[in-house]
């Protein structure tokens, strides 16, 4: 019996239908053509060309390896095999950080795990199937290195949270990456909206926009932190024209150096305050 079966067996009447293959769930019944939606069809080809894919657990840093073995559309789950290396670790509930490069553009999936097959004495791992999986350019736009000892606060509003002020780590035209003290990953989602974003970059460049979540992870250094990479999304075209020439400004200048921004807030943060999560 496969993982799908066993997992669903219970509590499903007898006049259901039977759950299909967990090996086969994207394959069409006889004389009924598949029809895939199109934000799924690049896991389909990575089911099918059997790729490999890199894995990691939210919270470690340890790579795996697997590939997808099915695409359940009914029941929202993406089914993948075993990792690799062999993991003792992993547990229902835990985040899984999917990705594949495919030339200069990346597919990145978060996801929580729904169930272990060696729970139910076979292999694989169901994991909740996201709103879109898209291939997307790995790098858009020049990166802008701050630093840990960024003088730049940022502050943002995850969906039903709070406020939090964390400070810049990079940025380029098209988003940034920060760190905001303590634990804010049970209020991320991979590919949600934030309707706050907000930093000031000089007296004269100050950004406020909604974005959107693309990455986070914990960090342990220089101290606990979730570091968060998010994407402008409704950011002002002369706000971005703005953005990019003072980006290229300041690399020309000193490749965005912490001594250089430090100019633009030269009292910044000498009260000794720390950045916090809401």
């Amino acid at each position: 019996m496969s993982f799908l079966d066993k997992l669903f067996k219970k509590g499903v009447p007898k006049t259901a239908e039977p759950a299909p293959d967990s090996a086969n769930a994207t394959a069409p019944q006889a004389g009924q053509p598949l029809t895939i939606p199109d934000e799924y069809q690049s896991l389909v080809e990575l089911q099918h060309q059997r790729q490999l894919l890199e894995v990691k657990i939210t919270g470690s840093s340890r790579s795996y390896q697997s590939m997808i073995m099915a695409i359940d559309l009914e029941r929202g789950l993406l089914w993948l095999d075993d990792l690799f290396p062999q993991q003792l670790i992993l547990d229902a509930g835990d985040e899984l950080c999917i990705r594949h490069h495919r030339h200069t553009e990346e597919l990145v999936i978060r996801a929580p795990v729904i169930a272990l097959g060696s729970t139910y004495g076979t292999s694989g791992i169901a994991v909740e199937l996201p709103n879109f999986a898209y291939y997307q350019p790995r790098r858009r736009f020049p990166r802008y290195t701050i630093g840990h000892q960024s003088p730049l606060s940022v502050k943002i509003r995850p969906i039903g949270q709070e406020p939090s002020f964390g400070t810049l780590q990079d940025i380029s035209v098209g988003g940034m990456r920060l760190m905001v003290a303590g634990n804010l990953l049970p209020y991320l989602r991979h590919g949600a909206v934030m309707p706050l974003c907000e930093v000031n970059l000089s007296d004269d460049l100050q950004l406020r926009c909604k974005a959107r979540i693309c990455a986070f992870r914990m960090g342990r250094s220089p101290y606990r932190h979730t570091q968060i990479s998010i994407e402008f999304i409704d950011l002002e075209e002369d706000k971005r024209t703005a953005l990019g020439r003072f980006l290229r400004a300041q690399q020309f200048n000193t490749s965005v150096e912490l001594s250089t921004l430090q100019q633009y807030h030269p009292n910044r943060h000498k009260s000794g305050r720390r950045a916090y999560a809401a």
